[in-house]
């Protein structure tokens, strides 16, 4: 009988403390396939262990946000660098050379970026055996029905592009270079055995947009296939468990079991709209127009009549931004990862090897159209010594009581509203039309507490390029999104870079089993 390797998640019918006891996983070596796949159970597991995987350390839960990746987009400082011998990253760590681009330094890179190929193909042949076999199963052998069955596979599909962009935007150029090679595989078979023809970025992207449409309409279907699954994406829905959902219009219901809550720690409607955005906005040109209408649709979005399923929060309401250094409230997707907080805590020793503060802040929250009111300022933190240093405060748990706390200190952000309004703000710029650019760039700069009337003077592409990029900066610091905004523009990130920089090589095993 054939085995195939799979993470797998027990479900209980209670939930224990944390938010996030959903996705205590119990890693299995070898599964055999037709246990797993015998009852809807089964694709439950496989599914959460799909985001078990994106959430891992090789992955969201460290390289592909907070590490690698943002030493890579020059958030943070080098230690010596800027004329001091503070905090910062050493250059005997791994970062330091992915700061400077240096892919092939030592055996330590090399490993990040291998692991980083080898998770994230793996993730994608665990997508790919839950969409080979869910059509085996019957309608009824799901609790939620056909609804449930599409909207299984729909995630699945959604997690197989989601894995397969982020891999072609790490090991390929971007458009904007023109490349005319061919770069990464996209796979769709399992098991696969190797042989599949590397794919232009082109092709692709073309392939992801399938993968995603087909997705969208089978996730969209089960959001919004009545007023209580509509419900639970809704602010205080969609992070927590909640036994039932009241006052719903139809009389309608949530199974009271974990899997069918928790919707936005799962790519749900707002998530692979989100998700067509953000890739129609990458691909650029034409696109651009689909990327606003997909931007606009996840904005618009109602978790019940008149109420916006998404907003920023406003006047610091209750504080909340002291202790919600995520910005839940505008949050469309996290994983969760509940060994984040104790996992970072090596990044936040200002005598670590790889401290982790921010560079150039005075250039991005001194100057630069910054707002001493910006809220975003809450999520940092301060050290004098000999100078000053800025450490980060989005991955450290807050010194605080509220029970949010709990809720919050494993999330690791994938998506948030801030990226819709960016999109739009590109799309507008990309028609001349610079003034409405600029609205939906002072939406985010409002929605963080920055004063609405100051003039961020946008004439061209080039001043609305350096207004959207600071805002980039200040939004996106320990998410991972800063190095692949610079990389669409094919903006350097430091001097000296060339544009092999912005690619990362192909490990040589080229491992994807």
């Amino acid at each position: 009988m054939k085995k195939v390797n799979i993470l797998i998640l027990l479900i209980g019918g209670v939930l224990l403390s944390a938010c996030t006891s959903w996705l205590d996983v119990t890693p299995e070596d070898t599964v055999e396939e037709e246990d797993l796949f015998k009852e809807s159970t089964g694709f439950h597991n496989a599914l959460n262990g799909v985001y078990q995987q994106m959430a891992s350390t090789s992955l969201y839960g460290r390289e592909l946000t907070y590490g690698l990746l943002d030493a890579m987009g020059q958030v943070y400082q080098l230690y010596g660098e800027n004329y001091h011998y503070g905090a910062g990253i050493k250059s005997y760590h791994y970062y330091y050379q992915g700061t400077r681009f240096a892919y092939d330094a030592n055996d330590d890179i090399k490993r990040a970026i291998e692991s980083i190929w080898s998770k994230g193909y793996n993730t994608i042949a665990n997508c790919n055996n839950i969409i080979r076999n869910i059509d085996a199963l019957k309608t009824g052998d799901f609790r939620g029905g056909e609804a449930e069955r599409q909207m299984i596979k729909g995630e699945a599909l959604a997690a197989r592009a989601w894995m397969h962009f982020d891999l072609l935007r790490l090991f390929a150029p971007a458009l904007v270079a023109n490349p005319a090679g061919i770069y990464i595989p996209y796979v769709t078979d399992f098991p696969y055995y190797g042989g599949q023809s590397a794919l232009s970025v082109l092709e692709t992207l073309e392939k992801i947009e399938a993968d995603l449409l087909l997705a969208k309409d089978m996730i969209m279907a089960y959001d919004t296939l009545n007023d209580a699954n509509r419900r639970i994406l809704g602010d205080q829905y969609r992070f927590r468990i909640h036994s039932f959902v009241s006052n719903t219009d139809d009389d309608s219901d949530i199974i009271p079991l974990p899997f069918y809550q928790y919707r936005g720690y799962r790519i749900n409607a707002m998530a692979v709209t989100g998700m067509l955005a953000r890739l129609y906005s990458y691909w650029g040109g034409e696109k651009l127009v689909e990327a606003a209408k997909n931007a606009q649709e996840v904005i618009d979005f109602e978790w019940t009549d008149g109420k916006k399923a998404l907003f920023y929060t406003e006047n610091g309401w209750d504080n909340r931004l002291d202790y919600d250094w995520k910005c839940s409230q505008d949050l469309i997707f996290c994983l969760s990862y509940p060994l984040l907080q104790e996992g970072y805590n090596e990044y936040a020793l200002s005598t670590g090897n790889a401290c982790l503060a921010l560079a150039k802040y005075d250039e991005v929250w001194n100057y630069d159209l910054a707002d001493g009111g910006d809220f975003r300022l809450k999520f940092i933190k301060t050290i004098d010594d000999w100078y000053t240093d800025h450490m980060p405060l989005k991955n450290i748990r807050p010194n605080s009581d509220k029970d949010l706390v709990s809720v919050i200190e494993d999330m690791v952000p994938m998506m948030r509203l801030s990226e819709m309004h960016f999109i739009l703000a590109e799309y507008y710029a990309s028609i001349g039309d610079f003034g409405q650019a600029a609205n939906y760039l002072k939406e985010v700069r409002v929605g963080r507490n920055c004063l609405g009337d100051v003039d961020l003077g946008i004439v061209d592409m080039e001043t609305f390029k350096a207004r959207l990029l600071g805002e980039v900066r200040r939004e996106f610091f320990q998410e991972g999104q800063t190095f692949f905004y610079y990389k669409k523009y094919g903006e350097n990130l430091r001097k000296g870079m060339i544009p092999e920089s912005f690619v990362l090589p192909k490990p040589d095993s080229e491992n994807i089993n």
